[in-house]
């Protein structure tokens, strides 16, 4: 019974990126796949920067004014003032920026980055944060376009109508949270 608790859970944890990937209204059909490409860039460079900010703020700024209670606020404001600079510099890193005028607000409330800040101040130090976040901020990624090539290959294929759209995806989304349950207990501390 615990097992498919953690079925349950881990499909419901993919669930929370699913949404970006299946919303054609954000993402145009013309070029989905290069406005995810540049989904997952932002938000690898997002959460690769965020990771050891969060720590050198935390280490060398709040503790040693000890106004460490403001960790969450400085945070946010932290990730308001990078979402914007990433939309910026983004055109400049190659064709994959995505389309819509609200890239910056997606990056902003993405409650993963976040709760990646939030975690690196607990790391074993400034390299141990900045790794962390850019793993992290890879698996996103491959995650994403993982997501995305099999929306692509949904909408080619020959699916019965009762199964079409929020059924199929929830169904992918659960045998993706297999996959990747799979990979549990592979690294061991």
């Amino acid at each position: 019974m615990s097992s498919l608790l953690l079925i349950l859970l881990s499909a419901v944890l993919i669930c929370h990126y699913a949404p970006l990937v299946m919303n054609t209204r954000f993402f145009e059909e013309t070029a989905i796949y290069s406005n995810v490409i540049g989904t997952a860039l932002a938000t690898f460079l997002m959460l690769a920067l965020i990771a050891p900010l969060s720590y050198g703020i935390e280490h060398f700024l709040l503790r040693r004014f000890d106004i460490a209670y403001l960790h969450i606020f400085i945070l946010v404001i932290v990730i308001m003032m990078l979402a914007p600079a990433i939309g910026a510099v983004l055109p400049r890193l190659g064709p994959w920026t995505p389309r819509g005028s609200s890239f910056a607000l997606l990056l902003t409330c993405n409650t993963g980055i976040l709760g990646v800040a939030l975690t690196a101040t607990r790391a074993d130090g400034f390299a141990a944060a900045l790794w962390s976040g850019a793993g992290i901020g890879a698996a996103f990624a491959i995650l994403l376009l993982a997501f995305t090539t099999l929306h692509e290959r949904l909408i080619a294929a020959n699916i019965p109508r009762a199964f079409r759209d929020t059924p199929v995806a929830l169904i992918t989304v659960g045998l993706m949270a297999l996959a990747l349950m799979g990979l549990t207990g592979l690294v061991r501390d």
